[in-house]
Order: C-alpha cells, then structure tokens, then sequence
C-alpha cells in the first residue's frame, strides 16, 4: 500500500474526489480534503485540468513514432532518434507558407508596430505520422482567440446522397470518375480578418517578427468559407454551375451535349464524372 500522505501530495484534486465519493471526508486522514471536496465547481474545474495535465504530458504514439507535444519537444525527440524526420517536416510546412504568401511580415516586434485595428492570436503546430512513415507538421492558427463572426462562416460540403447520384449518373452515361484531393486548399484563399502573430522559435529567421495573416489559415473561424467561396469561383469559370438540390454538386454540359459533367465537393476533397478528365 501506498501511505496517503505521498498520494495527497501527488494528486490532491482525485483523493478528494475518492472521498467524497466514498463518505470518508469526516474521517480522520480525510478531513483535509473536506476544503477541496465542497466547493463543487472548483473541484469540477481542478479535475478537468488534471485530465488535461495528465492528457498532454502522456505519450502518444501512432505507426510506432512518438508524435511531439510542441516544436521543442519534437526537436528533442529528433536528437533522442537521430535523425531530422520533424524538423524536415516543419521545414517543408513553413516553406510551402512562405510560398502561399500566408503572412505579411511587418518586421521584428523590438523595432515595428503591429497595423491598427489588428488583433494578436497565436498559432501552434500540429504534428502526425501518415501510414506511410511520412511525419507531417500542420501550423494552425488558434482561431478561438478571435471574435465570433456577425456574419455566417457555414461551409457546406457533398451529402452521401448526392455523391451516390454523381457516381449513379456517371456510370449511366459512361464517363470516367476521377477523385483527388487538394494540397493546402486553405491558404489558395484570403482572408478578411484582421489579425497579426508573433513568430515564435518554429518560424526560424521570422522568430519573433510580427506577421500579419493574409491567407485563410487552418484554424480562423472563417477559413473553411474563404476557401468554398474560392473553389466556387475556381468551378464558375470552368463552366460549372452548383446543382439546385445539391448545392456543392456542380454540373456543367459535356461538350457533345449529351450528359452533365459533374463536381461533388467535400472540403478539399474533390470527385468527378466527366468524359474526358484530360481534356
């Protein structure tokens, strides 16, 4: 057995909870928790942040690689393997930033000033293995530091059944189905929030800089519209007009006038039935 006196001072907030649980805040030993016990919601809150402490200092694994918690630790976890596997990861994401022209860079926040009416959020990493071995690196904005937009933000996508009825109608009238997906859809769009970051060590040279938002970044509450409104856009000027029982199925005549042409969009992931995909 494990004396109390060692678990209390552990973990306070859960023998507090066994006591109450167990009717055992009046009983010599367990009186000290009895202060921790009563105040409901305070002990609801220190549970929860127990969970999360517990949650975010565990290991995760995924393919049999340890997935990191922040930028550091994946520095840390390249040097304990090593190798460069997350490094090059976060390399090839802030590369492919740089090249969407995601941030505006105003200079370093020692010399420069933030625009006016801008708002300072954060960003963090995301990090994941694929089931091939690739480590993949994701810098996503913390979008829940923004104002709740007037405005809607909803972004539909293809329903079951209307992806049935392109793949019904395709083989009924004899074109090919082609799917693909779109590499960093997001960022092919603008965003018309009005917010700033200050890089932080993952950025490499941009640390510490203020960089000024300009693509709609995983994260912000209005990305995912930007990016429906950018496809739409993108689709309109291929001909293709939305379905009006289906609205993120778009259809268009073939050119030998004898079907519809068709587009089922969910996201970033695209399905078609056309005649000739390579045209």
């Amino acid at each position: 057995f494990e004396p109390l006196g060692i678990i209390a001072a552990d973990d306070p907030v859960s023998c507090a909870v066994y006591a109450r649980e167990h009717g055992l805040l009046d009983t010599p030993g367990w009186k000290r928790f009895k202060r921790i016990a009563k105040r409901e919601k305070v002990l609801r809150r220190a549970v929860n942040q127990a969970k999360l402490r517990s949650f975010n200092t565990a290991p995760r694994f995924k393919y049999g690689y340890e997935i990191p918690r922040n930028y550091e630790h994946a520095l840390f976890l390249d040097r304990r393997n090593g190798n460069t596997k997350w490094q090059d990861a976060n390399a090839l994401e802030f590369e492919q930033l740089a090249d969407y022209q995601t941030f505006r860079d105003m200079g370093h926040s020692s010399a420069a000033t933030p625009p006016a009416g801008y708002k300072k959020i954060r960003v963090h990493l995301v990090f994941d293995v694929k089931h091939d071995g690739r480590h993949k690196v994701r810098c996503v904005a913390d979008g829940h530091l923004t104002e709740i937009p007037l405005d809607s933000v909803y972004s539909g996508v293809v329903s079951l059944r209307g992806l049935r009825l392109m793949l019904f109608l395709a083989e009924l009238n004899e074109m090919e189905v082609w799917a693909t997906d779109i590499g960093n859809a997001y960022l092919e769009a603008t965003t018309q929030e009005k917010l700033y970051i200050i890089g932080g060590s993952e950025f490499g040279e941009l640390a510490g800089h203020i960089l000024v938002i300009q693509k709609a970044l995983y994260g912000l509450r209005s990305s995912g519209k930007r990016w429906h409104e950018r496809l739409a856009d993108c689709l309109r000027s291929e001909g293709f007009q939305p379905c009006k029982v289906e609205p993120d199925l778009w259809i268009r005549p073939s050119h030998d006038q004898s079907c519809y042409e068709m587009v089922a969009v969910y996201v970033d992931d695209l399905a078609f039935g056309v005649k000739d995909p390579q045209a």
